[in-house]
Parts: structure tokens; C-alpha cells; sequence
């Protein structure tokens, strides 16, 4: 069996149909369906159960699998090292992040990287909603809370509370409210990620917790509510890592300093491979660098407030 026949089977148990697995390789899935045939009849064994609406793999294709896995992955390290560590990095690399963490913190990142290795491009998928690693082909993806896909590989970047932020203009408007219960008298700029309405906010502080249930959804994703709070329309709920830059700018303030939502982890995520291509690792590099510092700021500001 040929690398990258061993590459296309992993592709298709990934992904869990040959039609994405084709298109991430470039193939037809025609094409991709007679060499998975192809290669079933060569080694004698049906690698995977295919019905209308799934495919997956046998309990012969899992064993055949884990050895392409090996081997694919192998091989690409065996590449790198022959090519040598100080050749340019060339490829693409596909990195995921909600919308305000693109914006803000991957942009630049990307940018610098970019000009680093001009032969190295990086496409950012850009959504408040989670995308699936393998079938939208990820590379590497920025998720914030608790990691529920234990078939992914994550690193834990920064820990950041939740902190409720407004522009002066608007408090000078509307005035401050002085307790949890108060924000309902508020515009508060909740979110309706994907199918799920975001309209109930928690808050700990002065020892109690305060679950406060607010309107209808106001925004489609975090970089919105962050726009509309800079623009004086309401109150936010935003990861104090995604307004640090505009509280130490003054360009928002905290409201209700006392209190903010339980802390969520920030993760690096990649797929289950264990080997991740040098292309991803200058990547993963430069992000986990900023993704430190950053993390230090917040650590400060909240210290001396």
C-alpha cells in the first residue's frame, strides 16, 4: 500500500465520508471510493461499513487504520528531517477561533507570521460556532471552556473570568446598575450562538451567585456584542482576555466590578494526530507566545482593580 493511499484512508475515517475526504484531497469521490475498494481487495479485508448515511470503520479497518496513521505520520516527520529545519516553511495551515479572538488576538499573529514565512499560508475560519476538525479539515483550532471531544488533542493556553464592560457613554446614559438584579432594567447584549440562545448570565461576587435572566438574543457572536458595547448600545458579558486592550484603554469600563462569571479555560485543540506538521508548530509557537503575554496583562490589570 502506497503513503498516500494510507494518507486517503485516514482522510476518510476522519472526516466519515469519502465525499469530504475526497474534497480535502482534492479527488473526486469517485475516485477516492474505487481506491478504498481498491485496496480492500488487495489486503482481502472490508476496512469500512458504509450505509446510506455513515460510514466507519470495521473492527479490521480500526487496526488497519492505526498502522496507516503511524506510518503517514512517519513518514511526514522523515520529510522534515531530510529537508532540514532551516528550510522555508511552505503549505497551508487552516486555524479556527471565534470571531472577536480572530479579530483581536489571531489577526496580528497571522499577519507576523505571514511575513516570516511568505511561502506559509494560513486560513482562518472565522465562528463562534464549534467546526468540526476533521471534516472542515482544522489544523488547529482556539476554543474557549471545557473540552467535551475527547478524541482531540488540547492545550490548555490562559484561564479568564467573564466581566461585564461598557462604554462610558452609555453608563453616563443609563446610569450603573448597583446589583445583579439591576441589569434587567439594562440592555444587555446577550447571544444566540448557533441554535443556542446564550440569555441567562452568571455572576459570582460578594459571596453569592446570581443567575440573571435577560431578553432575547442580541447578537450572533462575541465580536458583535463587543462592537455594539464599544458603540454605547448596551452592557456586555465578554472573556476579560477579548477587553483587556479596551479597558486599559478606557474605551469600555467594568460595570458591576464586584462580580464575574467563573473563569473558562482557553485551549490550543488539534486533531487526534500525534505528530503535528512543523507548518502547524511555527504556528502553535507564535500563538502560545501571545496567548502567554496576554494572559500576563490580564493577570495585572485585575490585580490593580
Amino acid at each position: 500500500m502506497k503513503v498516500d493511499e494510507m494518507e486517503l484512508l485516514v482522510r476518510v475515517a476522519e472526516t466519515g465520508s469519502m465525499t469530504l475526504a475526497a474534497r480535502q484531497m482534492h479527488l473526486t469521490p469517485a475516485a477516492v471510493s474505487a481506491a478504498v475498494r481498491r485496496v480492500e481487495e488487495a489486503i482481502g479485508v472490508r476496512l469500512f461499513e458504509r450505509t446510506t448515511r455513515s460510514l466507519h470503520p470495521t473492527d479490521e479497518g480500526l487496526v488497519v487504520l492505526e498502522g496507516c496513521q503511524e506510518v503517514v505520520e512517519r513518514w511526514e516527520r522523515t520529510l522534515e528531517e531530510v529537508r532540514g529545519a532551516a528550510q522555508e516553511l511552505v503549505g497551508t495551515v487552516h486555524l479556527s477561533a471565534p470571531a472577536d479572538t480572530t479579530y483581536q488576538i489571531l489577526a496580528p499573529v497571522v499577519v507576523a507570521v505571514a511575513e516570516d514565512h511568505p511561502r506559509l499560508e494560513v486560513v482562518v475560519h472565522s465562528s463562534d460556532a464549534l467546526q468540526h476538525l476533521h471534516r472542515e479539515a482544522i489544523d488547529m483550532a482556539i476554543r474557549y471552556g471545557s473540552m467535551q471531544d475527547s478524541s482531540l488533542s488540547a492545550r490548555k493556553l490562559a484561564e479568564s473570568p467573564g466581566v461585564l464592560v461598557a462604554a462610558p457613554a452609555y453608563l453616563e446614559r443609563r446610569g450603573h446598575p448597583r446589583a445583579p438584579e439591576e441589569l434587567a432594567g439594562h440592555r444587555c447584549l446577550t447571544l444566540q450562538l448557533a441554535s443556542v440562545a446564550v440569555t441567562t448570565w452568571t455572576l459570582h461576587g460578594e459571596g453569592s451567585v446570581h443567575e440573571v435572566s435577560l431578553g432575547s438574543p442580541l447578537c450572533g457572536d462575541g465580536y458583535l456584542a463587543r462592537r455594539l458595547a464599544l458603540a454605547g448600545v448596551g452592557i456586555a458579558l465578554k472573556s476579560l482576555f477579548d477587553v483587556i486592550d479596551d479597558l486599559e484603554a478606557g474605551r469600555l469600563v467594568r460595570v458591576l466590578p464586584a462580580y464575574t462569571s467563573p473563569p473558562m479555560a482557553i485551549h490550543a485543540v488539534f486533531p487526534s494526530r500525534r505528530y503535528l506538521p512543523a507548518r502547524v508548530r511555527a504556528l502553535d509557537a507564535a500563538l502560545t507566545t501571545e496567548f502567554s503575554a496576554r494572559d500576563a496583562r490580564c493577570e495585572a490589570w485585575l490585580r490593580q482593580t
